[in-house]
């Protein structure tokens, strides 16, 4: 008898029409947060090896860019409390998901500038607030050139706090899960 592994299919939404910024309190023209490409992120697993190793960053990634005159902090959640798929009753955790921040300005993400707690290993994805970055021993303030980053999403690694339960052991139905991933930028005192 041979096998024929299922098709399961991961599409992020983080689109104009559905992702959604927001800098607290709102509006607040002395911080701004601009995302500049990567709206929707989308994960194909078609290969057993996916299944089963996940898939790392391989170009699905988002790039932003953060204006600040105040110390900043950045945070990220998904807008429901699990994945659906177009059948409502497919679910899948959050936890699958995480993103590593790279760091491309010159504000440094060492500690000194800012506290980049996805540099090393990916975070998960919840469904609540999870702080990325934010003001480190010196000021995070700049625009542009000083704050600009990539957030590198995977799916199934394993990796960090992800969800340590191989993709193809947690028994999902194939189907396209979707869902919005909330970026949140407010003032650290």
């Amino acid at each position: 008898m041979k096998l024929k592994p299922a098709y399961l299919a991961l599409l992020l939404i983080l689109g104009s029409g559905s992702l959604k910024s927001q800098d607290i309190p709102p509006p607040n023209p002395g911080l701004v947060i601009n995302i500049v490409s990567g709206y929707d992120i989308e994960f194909v697993f078609d290969e057993m090896s996916e299944y089963i190793n996940g898939i790392p960053n391989a170009g699905q990634s988002t790039y932003i860019r953060i204006g600040a005159i105040y110390d900043w902090r950045l945070q990220f959640k998904a807008d429901e409390i699990i994945f659906y798929g177009t059948d409502p009753s497919h679910m899948m955790e959050l936890n699958n998901v995480g993103l590593v921040v790279e760091s491309n300005g010159t504000n440094q993400d060492d500690g000194s500038n800012i506290i980049n707690y996805a540099k090393f290993a990916p975070v998960a994805l919840e469904s609540d607030d999870v702080t990325i970055l934010t003001k480190g021993s010196l000021s995070n303030r700049g625009y542009h050139i000083e704050n600009r980053f990539t957030l590198k999403w995977e799916m199934g690694t394993r990796l960090g706090n992800m969800n340590p339960v191989r993709m193809i052991d947690q028994m999902l139905s194939a189907d396209i899960y979707t869902l919005n991933i909330i970026l949140t930028l407010s003032v650290v005192n």
